[in-house]
């Protein structure tokens, strides 16, 4: 399949699927990318701890339908999607809260990848709606990379793009995940993620 016609079928699902976006959370519909595809379970190990669960549940597809995708938690506790031999790239990153609020971890992380030019000018804006946190422009900064009508990327690694879909979330309150959903319509559910520790429940070491 070109990937065009691929890029095509994400579009196409994203909007059957009545979430225009993805961050807002999905509901528990059972709808695929394409008739070859079905859902699956995995579950990776956070700091490679066996009883140190995080499931998520992802789309596998037939080769000749859409690539065959595989995930992977590095050493960076990044969830990395890649499709046969490629090396892919991350899709979300976790960090345990450790009784921090979200909003100061968030602070820690994504403040020292700003610009010199930026500094003062990013915050942590919290969307109660969706439950979603973004480290965006202040109104004064958005109102200017608004104006000039292009894209823009801003507030660093961890900041804010128009012309992507990333955002931060808290994961069963012990666990800060930031996600990186891009474009199209994932191959993983970011609504899904759940975390289990299995000999200290509620606790990420």
């Amino acid at each position: 399949m070109s990937l065009a016609k691929w890029l095509l079928c994400g579009v196409a699902f994203l909007l059957l699927s009545g979430s225009p976006f993805a961050q807002t959370a999905t509901d528990d519909s059972d709808a695929t990318l394409l008739p070859g595809c079905q859902w699956k379970d995995q579950t990776v190990l956070i700091h490679g701890k066996p009883n140190q669960q995080l499931s998520f549940r992802y789309q596998a597809c037939t080769g000749k339908d859409l690539p065959k995708v595989v995930y992977a938690l590095n050493e960076r506790e990044e969830l990395i999607q890649s499709w046969g031999g490629d090396h892919g790239g991350p899709v979300a990153q976790f960090w345990p809260l450790n009784d921090a609020k979200p909003s100061e971890l968030i602070d820690d992380i994504a403040s020292p990848s700003v610009t010199e030019k930026e500094k003062g000018r990013c915050l942590v804006h919290l969307d109660f709606a969706s439950g979603t946190y973004n480290y965006e422009p202040n109104v004064a900064y958005m109102e200017e990379l608004l104006a000039t009508d292009e894209v823009f990327s801003s507030c660093g690694d961890y900041g804010t793009t128009n012309d992507a879909i990333q955002y931060f979330v808290v994961i069963d309150k012990v666990l800060l995940a930031y996600v990186w959903l891009g474009q199209d319509t994932p191959f993983f559910d970011p609504a899904s993620f759940k975390y289990v520790n299995t000999e200290k429940p509620g606790v990420v070491e």
